[in-house]
C-alpha cells in the first residue's frame, strides 16, 4: 500500500457546493471534497493518455478511479506552521454557552453528567488538530475562510439578464489564499505509481513560467473566475504507512476505559436490507463485524446530513443520501484485549460504508486522551495569497478603489443611521419650516466649508450657529425653543444631540461601523473603519471624514424633518 499527500493552495475561490442554503444560493462545503481530486485526476489521466473518456471496462482504470482499491480522501485545512491536515472537530466536545474565550472545552463522552457544564454548547469551528503532550491535550481549532459574492443570471445569447432570465444569486465559496491537504490511498503499488506521474507539470504547457507547482481547476463556475487552485510539486509526499491522527494504535489501545469511535468525513451505511441508514444499531453491527469483537453501544454523539454531489460527465447531480456527519463519537465497551491491530488498522485503512472511492467513511479509534477538559485555542491561518510587487500608478489606483469602497460602506451606514435617529413624526408639527430651513442652510454651508479643506482644528459655521451649549448659540429665542422640544428616538432633545455629534470625541460613526460590519472586521488596529486594497495603506476614517459625515447626517435628518412634515 502507498500514501500519496499533497498541498493545495486555492488561487481563486472553490465553489464545492453543498446542499445547504436557499434555492438561488450556493453554499460550499468547508473543504475540497474527495470527489472534485478524483475528477481533477481523471482529467489529468485523459489528457496524458490523449483519450476523449474513460474505458469503463478496463480493469486498472475501474480500479484507480471507480473502486475503493484507491480512495481519495477529502482535502481538509492544512496548518503550515504545525505541518498538520486538520481534521472534523469531535461532535462530543462542548463549550460553556457564552464563553467566546474558549480556553477550555468539555469532552462530554469523559464527563459524568453532573460536571458537565450548566449551559452546554457544540463548537462552531468545524476543523480542529489535538496536539497529545504527556498526559495532556492540546486542542487547536481552525474554521475555513469563505468568500461570498452575488451574481445574476444573464442570456448567453444577449449577454446581460433579461425578465426571463435574470435571477440574483448568491455563491458562497472557499475563499482564495488558503491551503488543503489532499491524501490519496492506494492499495496497490502499481496504481500509485500509476497516479505519481499526474501530479506533475503536463508537458502541453509550453514555456511555463512555474515549473515548480502544477495548475488545477476545480469545482463550480470555473469561466465565473472561480477553481483555480495550484499543486506545490516539492510538496508531494509518498509514504508506504501514514494514518490521519498521526498516532499509532499501539499508543492508543490502553488509552481509554471505553472505546470510542470518531468519523472522520460523512459516512453512508446501509441496513440488512440494502437501505441507507443513520440509525446507531447498524452502525454499532458494522463495526462490530469489522472488528471481530462484540461492541456494546453506551453514548452517542452525532449528528446527520444530507449528501450529494454533482456528474460533470454527465452534467446531472448525484443521488441525495443521508449521511452520519464527519465528527460522530460512538462510545462502546468491548472486551479487554479483544482488538487485533490488524482489524484496526484495516479499518481505519480502508474506512466503512458507501462512496470510499470518494472519501466518504472515514473512522479513527481512540482519538481523544481520558480528560474532561481539554485546553483549547482558536488558530487563524494566514491566507497564503501570491502579489506581484505595484508600480506607483497601481498603488494609487489600489488606494482610490479603497477610498472609494469606505465611502459606499458609510453611505450605507448614513441611511441607516438617518432612519434610526430621526425623531417620531407626529413631534414635526413642534418646529417651524423656517427654523429648519435656516438649520439646513447653515449645515449645508458648514459641509462646503469641509469639503473645501476647512482645517480640522478650525470650527465650521454650524459649530458657531449650535454653540457649545444654549445660552452661546446663536439661534433664535424661537429656534432654540423649538429644536429643543423636538426628542430623539433616544429621548434627546434634538439641538442637545447636534451639539453631542459635534463633538470631536464622540464615536457615532465608530459604534454604528462595529453594529453593521462587525463579521467583515473592516477595522484597523485602532478599531476605526479602514478598507485595505492589494496590501496598500488602508483609507481610515479620519477627522475630516468623520465632520463630513456628522455634517451629512444632520442634514439628513432635517431634509426628512421637513419634507414628511411638508407631506403630512
Amino acid at each position: 500500500m502507498q500514501v500519496i499527500r499533497f498541498l493545495l493552495h486555492t488561487e481563486q475561490p472553490i465553489l464545492a457546493t453543498s446542499l445547504q442554503g436557499d434555492p438561488n444560493s450556493d453554499v460550499s462545503y468547508p473543504y475540497i471534497p474527495g470527489s472534485m481530486i478524483r475528477g481533477m485526476l481523471i482529467g489529468r489521466y485523459c489528457r496524458q493518455k490523449k483519450v476523449q473518456e474513460l474505458d469503463i471496462l478496463d480493469r486498472t482504470i475501474r480500479r484507480l478511479f471507480f473502486e475503493d482499491s484507491t480512495r481519495y480522501l477529502n482535502a481538509y485545512l492544512f496548518d503550515s506552521e504545525k505541518q498538520q491536515r486538520t481534521l472534523p472537530t469531535p461532535l462530543c466536545l462542548y463549550k460553556e454557552k457564552g464563553d467566546e474565550t474558549l480556553q477550555t472545552v468539555f469532552d462530554s463522552s469523559q464527563t459524568d453528567i453532573e460536571d458537565r457544564p450548566a449551559s452546554p454548547k457544540r463548537l462552531e469551528k468545524p476543523f480542529c488538530w489535538i496536539d497529545a503532550i504527556d498526559e495532556d491535550s492540546n486542542l487547536s481549532l481552525y474554521e475555513t475562510k469563505r468568500w461570498i459574492n452575488i451574481h445574476n443570471q444573464r442570456d448567453r445569447k444577449k449577454g446581460r439578464g433579461t425578465e426571463a432570465m435574470g435571477e440574483v444569486f448568491r455563491y458562497e465559496a472557499i475563499d482564495s489564499g488558503q491551503t488543503f491537504e489532499a491524501v490519496i490511498f492506494c492499495d496497490s503499488d502499481e496504481d500509485a505509481e500509476i497516479i505519481k506521474p499526474l501530479l506533475k507539470p503536463e508537458k502541453e504547457i509550453p514555456n511555463s513560467k512555474n515549473r515548480d507547482k502544477i495548475n488545477v481547476w476545480l469545482g463550480g463556475s470555473q469561466s465565473a473566475g472561480y477553481g483555480h487552485a495550484t499543486i506545490p510539486i516539492n510538496e508531494i509526499k509518498s509514504t508506504e504507512s501514514w494514518n490521519e491522527i498521526g498516532i499509532n494504535w499501539q499508543d492508543r489501545s490502553e488509552r481509554q476505559n471505553n472505546l470510542t469511535v470518531t468519523l472522520l468525513s460523512d459516512t453512508i451505511i446501509r441496513d440488512e436490507c440494502g437501505q441507507i441508514t443513520t440509525e446507531p444499531k447498524e452502525f454499532v453491527d458494522l463495526i462490530s463485524r469489522l472488528l471481530k469483537t462484540e461492541l456494546k453501544l453506551i453514548d452517542t454523539y452525532a449528528s446527520s446530513t444530507i449528501v450529494g454531489g454533482f456528474n460533470r460527465k454527465w452534467g446531472l447531480p448525484l443521488p441525495q443520501f443521508q449521511a452520519i456527519a464527519a465528527g460522530s463519537v460512538f462510545v462502546f465497551e468491548y472486551p479487554e484485549n479483544s482488538l487485533e491491530p490488524q482489524a484496526v488498522n484495516n479499518l481505519e485503512t480502508k474506512g466503512i460504508g458507501e462512496r470510499r472511492v470518494d472519501g466518504f467513511g472515514r473512522v479513527v479509534l481512540n482519538w481523544l486522551l481520558e480528560e474532561s477538559e481539554i485546553n483549547a485555542e482558536q488558530q487563524d491561518i494566514k491566507q497564503n495569497i501570491n502579489t506581484q510587487p505595484l508600480n506607483d500608478k497601481e498603488k494609487q489606483i489600489a488606494q482610490d478603489i479603497a477610498q472609494k469602497i469606505l465611502r459606499e460602506k458609510l453611505d450605507e451606514l448614513l441611511i441607516e443611521q438617518v432612519s434610526e435617529h430621526s425623531p417620531d413624526k407626529k413631534q414635526f408639527n413642534l418646529v417651524q419650516n423656517n427654523q429648519l430651513s435656516r438649520l439646513m442652510i447653515i449645515t449645508k454651508n458648514a459641509l462646503n466649508q469641509v469639503q473645501a479643506g476647512l482645517p480640522n482644528d478650525q470650527p465650521h459655521v454650524l459649530n458657531s450657529f449650535i454653540g457649545k451649549d444654549r445660552e452661546s448659540s446663536q439661534m433664535t429665542k424661537a429656534g432654540k425653543e423649538q429644536l429643543s422640544k423636538i426628542k430623539m428616538k433616544n429621548g434627546e432633545p434634538f439641538d442637545e444631540q447636534i451639539r453631542e455629534w459635534l463633538n470631536p470625541s464622540n464615536q457615532w460613526i465608530q459604534l454604528a461601523w462595529r453594529k453593521k460590519f462587525q463579521a467583515n472586521h473592516f477595522t484597523n488596529e485602532d478599531e476605526k473603519p479602514a478598507i485595505k486594497i492589494a496590501n496598500q495603506p488602508p483609507a481610515v476614517l479620519d477627522s475630516s471624514l468623520y465632520r463630513e459625515y456628522t455634517l451629512r447626517l444632520i442634514l439628513g435628518i432635517t431634509k426628512k424633518m421637513m419634507k414628511e412634515k411638508n407631506n403630512a
